[in-house]
């Protein structure tokens, strides 16, 4: 059956990055909120599966192949939507992390990679979403935050600068959209237990320094779902952006995790820790 209520009924929305993780999560709340919900990914299996899942919940899914890097694979989905009926939520979630360790030493086609998903990927999507919202006068575009976004993060300076690129772009955008019905947001979901956390690939001699992420994220890390629920604040409310979560929150939720034992061995998240090869291979 599909979703006939909701506080999003009747709207059309596309997450990119959406076939798992984060982005699965946020395309499932949406449909459950009786949004159309249009899923991307690179592969086409794994789309496919996605939308399987979502409509045996019975929500409104579909989906297409897309690499956000590419500009005519982003204009087929905002294509594949509009084939819905309209465009109301465009979230650009899609977003790849780079090789652990010192920029010197970080391999050209990695960084690469990164500032293409990352960065071009989140301007192709509001690139060509923007334009169909600003020429109804209405609807949310979401850009994905992460870690970096508030200032550097040594040894992670492909995807930590990437998301500072997002959050001053974002900002920019919001400047320019002022005023024409059309809100654009930053959403920084905080730590997210998802294989974009979890399997890490680091430079030779600096895999030993990971360990410490594993407490990190007993500490302070969330599921999808839950990282994915204020999204909803957004898009289906007057809010104009999604702020991080204060010190003073930060250390509640530490706190009441020491408490759950969440920091016992057992309870955290093991790490797929990949090291490249002295010839950076």
């Amino acid at each position: 059956m599909e979703m006939q209520s909701g506080v999003l009924h009747g709207r059309v929305a596309v997450v990119t990055g959406s076939s798992r993780g984060l982005g699965y999560a946020m395309a499932r709340l949406l449909g459950g909120q009786g949004a159309t919900v249009v899923l991307a990914s690179r592969t086409s299996g794994d789309v496919t599966a996605a939308v399987d899942r979502l409509r045996a919940e019975g929500i409104s899914a579909f989906g297409r192949r897309c690499d956000v890097s590419e500009l005519a694979d982003v204009e087929s989905l905002r294509d594949e939507a509009l084939r819905h009926g309209a465009l109301d939520i465009w979230v650009n979630n899609a977003g790849v992390s780079g090789v652990y360790g010192p920029t010197a030493m970080t391999p050209v086609d990695d960084f690469t990679r990164v500032v293409r998903t990352n960065i071009l990927g989140t301007f192709h999507g509001s690139r060509v979403a923007l334009p169909v919202l600003l020429a109804r006068g209405s609807g949310d575009l979401v850009n994905v935050y992460g870690q970096g976004d508030q200032g550097p993060v040594a040894l992670q300076n492909a995807y930590a600068s990437s998301k500072r690129w997002v959050r001053q772009f974002t900002e920019t955008l919001r400047r320019e959209t002022k005023g024409t019905g059309v809100r654009v947001h930053g959403f920084n979901p905080g730590l997210v237990t998802t294989d974009l956390l979890g399997r890490i690939t680091s430079q030779p001699g600096y895999e030993q320094r990971l360990g410490a992420l594993q407490v990190v994220v007993a500490l302070w890390g969330q599921t999808p779902g839950e990282a994915a629920r204020p999204l909803l604040g957004l898009v289906g409310s007057d809010a104009a952006e999604f702020r991080d979560l204060t010190k003073s929150t930060l250390l509640t939720r530490g706190v009441r995790s020491v408490f759950a034992g969440r920091l016992r061995r057992s309870n955290r998240m093991p790490l797929d820790i990949t090291v490249l090869g002295r010839d950076g291979t």
